[in-house]
């Protein structure tokens, strides 16, 4: 079982280093870029030869790339602000030596955290996503934004997780509302969707209710009410922005 390990980046110097480290153990690492303009390729050369620049903009074509460059038979997808513990890291080691020939996918938990406090709630806990596959049986979802990856024949869990740092100070944060706002709001007008300006008020009062109440967000105290909020900002800027791209404001 040789893995590689597949890694989407643009202007992550402050976070590939620690990335790459958690996966260095793997035969092989691969990294697509979209020409960074900070230190990010830089920095990946001290850990993989097999670094790709790329013109592509959509997520879902860049994954499918990065899988052509793959040389090994199983992948691992992280993203850049994302770690592979040390437990995960024990976890895929033995399972190498002793992996099912039936299961073609695993999914792996992901810790989220938020301004640097892990969030239990939110519906961010458990989080499992499917990350180690085997390449001949995996696709990869078609979204502008969230894309995942389906795999044809069995899958199982893994006990261990993955460490997501999403939010770690407050100008990526803004970085983040405004950037997946708008890629939503790009796949929502590209699917035909309609919405009105009354729509976009209710959209995000109900995309907090959501996370907040639904989903027990109160639980986290102070930060299950950022993250609340959070999604509620980008639910309404999305329906502002798809206002905005249907000429309607």
């Amino acid at each position: 079982m040789k893995i590689t390990g597949i890694v989407i980046t643009y202007n992550e110097e402050r976070n590939i280093r620690e990335c790459l480290e958690s996966i260095k153990w793997l035969e092989e690492i691969v990294i697509v870029d979209s020409h960074s303009t900070d230190s990010t390729p830089q920095i990946a050369k001290h850990y993989t030869d097999k670094i790709f620049t790329i013109d592509i903009t959509n997520v879902t074509q860049k994954r499918i790339f990065s899988l052509e460059k793959a040389a090994n038979e199983w992948i691992l997808f992280l993203d850049a602000d994302e770690r592979v513990t040390p437990e995960l890291k024990d976890e895929i080691l033995v399972l190498k030596n002793k992996q099912e020939e039936d299961i073609t996918g695993y999914y792996i938990n992901r810790k989220n955290f938020y301004l640097g406090k892990w969030i239990k709630h939110c519906g961010l806990c458990p989080d499992y996503h499917l990350r180690l596959f085997k390449k001949d049986y995996g696709a990869v979802t078609d979204r502008v934004v969230h894309e995942a990856v389906n795999v044809e024949g069995q899958t199982s869990r893994l006990k261990n997780h993955i460490y997501h740092y999403s939010y770690p100070d407050l100008n990526i944060l803004l970085e983040k509302i405004n950037y997946y706002s708008t890629l939503e709001a790009e796949e929502h007008f590209h699917h035909g969707k309609k919405i009105s300006k009354t729509g976009a008020f209710t959209h995000g009062i109900s995309a907090f209710l959501r996370v907040y109440i639904s989903r027990m967000g109160f639980l986290d105290g102070i930060y299950g009410l950022y993250v609340s909020f959070t999604d509620a900002c980008v639910n309404f800027l999305t329906q502002l922005k798809l206002l905005k791209l249907q000429n309607k404001i």
